[in-house]
């Protein structure tokens, strides 16, 4: 009579003493998590979205906000984000940084840190291609949810063979399809403001206007007037100079609508006292004035000292 055990996961036999098969580790855990060490540094700029408001301080508004209007008072400001993305990564990054430090405590074997990387910098802070200076940045350093999946790819073998294997390989896997998903997805639309076309009896159309982002022009589908892309983010762009966020929104809003820009600049330019912060978010993350970092960026991009 076989003394094989049935894997946890699909059914089959096992030919050892595994909860769960070679197979089903292969095609869900270690597919996806292989992925996730490329592109969980991605993530963050894939989920921007324009869809934030802010009041004339700078302050973030919800976006439903009904009092936010051009003439006084609340002023449309955008600031990418998605939260259902965000979201749906948020809880796969968590989940996959949870079984690595559970695997690490269980086993007492940590993820090696990066070497530290020090030096002189080219002096352009940020914008070179030197890969030096790129380490020293911090470009080229890992993110953690990478290192964690790198850190879980050479533990698997041991995980499948854990009572909490069903558990764990689900769970990684469903991780790591969540955000290559999100990371391939084809380019969203982004948010370009209302219309403000004039219309009849003295209003402005207040249509929202999303466009795509090799469109040269967007067209309201309630008045049918026609905006000029490029106008459109160059508008969004001074709307937002108030705005205060922290580095890795004002990184992904940047993007967006002007050029690549990183958290790991942003904070650089903190760091050497390039922009100043203007208090904290309810997560003690420093906030910086979009204009100041737009600024700085704008001036070391075409090798002018801030």
């Amino acid at each position: 009579m076989s003394t094989d055990t049935t894997c946890d996961l699909c059914g089959n036999p096992v030919r050892d003493t595994a909860y769960v098969c070679p197979r089903c580790v292969d095609t869900t855990a270690a597919r996806y998590l292989r992925d996730v060490v490329q592109v969980a540094g991605e993530v963050e700029t894939t989920v921007a979205r324009l869809a934030r408001y802010s009041d004339r301080h700078g302050r973030l508004m919800p976006d439903d906000d009904p009092d936010g209007r051009p003439d006084g008072g609340l002023r449309v400001t955008p600031l990418p984000f998605d939260a259902g993305a965000r979201q749906r990564g948020d809880r796969a990054m968590n989940d996959i940084v949870t079984w690595a430090r559970h695997v690490a405590e269980t086993r007492g074997v940590y993820p090696a840190m990066p070497e530290p990387a020090f030096g002189p910098l080219c002096g352009s802070q940020g914008v070179c291609r030197h890969e030096s200076c790129s380490v020293i940045y911090g470009r080229l350093v890992p993110h953690p949810v990478a290192r964690a999946a790198a850190f879980l790819l050479g533990h698997l073998e041991w995980l499948r063979h854990r009572p909490e294997a069903e558990e764990a390989i689900s769970q990684l896997g469903a991780a790591g399809a969540t955000l290559t998903r999100i990371v391939d997805a084809p380019p969203p639309l982004w948010y370009a403001g209302p219309c403000y076309t004039p219309i009849d009896g003295g209003d402005v159309c207040m249509e929202e206007l999303y466009a795509r982002t090799d469109d040269g022009a967007v067209k309201c589908p309630a008045c049918k007037n026609r905006h000029d892309v490029r106008e459109r983010r160059v508008w969004l762009l001074g709307e937002a100079d108030e705005v205060l966020a922290h580095a890795s929104l004002i990184a992904a809003a940047l993007t967006v609508l002007d050029r690549p820009v990183t958290a790991s600049m942003v904070r650089n330019y903190a760091a050497r006292g390039r922009i100043v912060s203007h208090g904290v978010d309810e997560r003690g993350r420093p906030l910086y004035r979009v204009g100041e970092v737009r600024q700085v960026v704008s001036r070391l991009a075409v090798g002018v000292a801030a």
